[in-house]
């Protein structure tokens, strides 16, 4: 199992554990193909290290040797490899918009000599607290400001501009500054910026030691997370836009069936269909049942209002009656009736003595303290002989017309 975890392969974890169980631990051999999206930012950064490093020492690089430098790294690339994921964008496209992005950063930041530069491509790492998991980073510049200010940077070629407060940004950057303090303890003022350059802005933030003390507790429960999934092997594929860029979607048990249908994998395309039927057989039923619940709920408030309203206990028709028993009676306040009540009810209850009527919360237990490994290693290890394994099923199904509702890109 991995020691050693990064933003990247956090977040391929939250988005989707199949995914994450694909990269990280199975490793299928698959054919090499380059998104080319990921590719201009690749091709980008190396050209900003560049300017930046010569910067540093004074010298610039011409903006029309810097252009010649990023064709450069088009020109390492087999075009055959790249997968074009949206239609009418060629390679040129691709190549055209990074090209522009570059420019708009050199002419704005050019001669690349601002501040004091600390580093560039750094590999930074940090130990998680009372872990022995390592979490590594890659910051793309490092520098300190004039203003004495030590800024961590990132360079975005993407479309999507966030906020400051938006989860992405302070998760990514908020790990990169624990790891340059983790390294550096004598940086104590930082800010967070990432650079969007097919936008030409600028985003930034800072995080205190509280906000850093949350996040490293997030860090701590997903690797938690993953360390469950890998023991009882529950790598759940996870559907989203994030497919699109998924290199395992011919493996995916979510994708797969969908791709045998269309042709796109060799299987047994008899099978496939039988189970296309029988998809559509639980797909309707389901329907109809929803249907009759949400029928039959509307139909049991008319019945208790005529109820009332006709002082009946009884009403009859031709096919049968309904009988209507309307009573009152006393009950203790519950947690869904009342969480802060609920607690205080318990407390009494303790102070009386009652702990006989208290029953042990299973699922919270688990949820809440044995799998976020709230307890003592020692308390853990005594828990342990009481967990047991069991399978769960989980079966949904929803309507082809509600599943275009839903999808973003339709």
């Amino acid at each position: 199992m991995l020691r050693s975890y990064s933003y990247s392969s956090l977040k391929t974890f939250q988005d989707c554990p199949r995914h994450f169980k694909f990269s990280y631990i199975e490793k299928p051999p698959m054919p090499k193909q380059v998104a080319p999206e990921t590719y201009v930012g690749n091709a980008v950064h190396r050209v900003l290290q560049t300017l930046y490093r010569m910067g540093s020492d004074g010298v610039l690089m011409p903006r029309d040797d810097a252009v010649a430098a990023y064709h450069a790294e088009w020109a390492k690339l087999d075009r055959k490899t790249i997968t074009l994921s949206k239609d009418y964008y060629t390679v040129d496209d691709y190549i055209a918009v990074g090209e522009k992005q570059l420019l708009k950063h050199y002419d704005r930041y050019q001669p690349f000599d601002q501040g004091t530069l600390l580093g560039t491509e750094m590999h930074v790492n940090f130990e998680i607290p009372n872990t022995d998991f390592k979490i590594r980073g890659f910051i793309d510049k490092l520098w300190r400001r004039d203003d004495g200010v030590v800024e961590i940077c990132d360079y975005k070629t993407g479309q999507y501009l966030p906020q400051p407060t938006d989860t992405p940004f302070r998760y990514q950057m908020g790990i990169y500054q624990l790891a340059v303090q983790a390294g550096y303890p004598q940086f104590e003022d930082i800010e967070l910026v990432q650079y969007f350059l097919r936008h030409d802005e600028t985003v930034r933030g800072r995080m205190n030691g509280d906000e850093l003390d949350e996040l490293t507790e997030d860090i701590r429960q997903t690797i938690f997370a993953v360390l469950d999934a890998h023991r009882l092997d529950a790598f759940e594929p996870k559907e989203g836009n994030h497919c699109h860029y998924c290199d395992y979607v011919d493996l995916c048990p979510a994708k797969r069936h969908g791709r045998i249908l269309e042709g796109e994998v060799a299987d047994d395309t008899k099978a496939a269909a039988d189970l296309e039927v029988l998809a559509d057989r639980y797909v309707l039923k389901n329907e109809e049942i929803k249907a009759a619940k949400a029928e039959l709920a509307r139909l049991r408030e008319d019945i208790i209002d005529a109820a009332r309203s006709h002082n009946l206990s009884k009403l009859v028709g031709n096919t049968g009656e309904v009988r209507v028993s309307l009573t009152h009676s006393e009950k203790f306040v519950t947690k869904t009736d009342n969480a802060g009540s609920f607690a205080e009810l318990s407390h009494l209850a303790r102070q009386f003595e009652l702990d006989d009527y208290f029953t042990l919360d299973g699922r919270a237990l688990m949820k809440d303290i044995y799998r976020k490994k709230h307890l003592a290693q020692e308390q853990l290890e005594q828990l342990a002989p009481f967990v047991i394994e069991k399978e769960d099923c989980r079966i949904t199904s929803k309507t082809i017309q509600d599943d275009a509702i839903k999808d973003p890109d339709r």
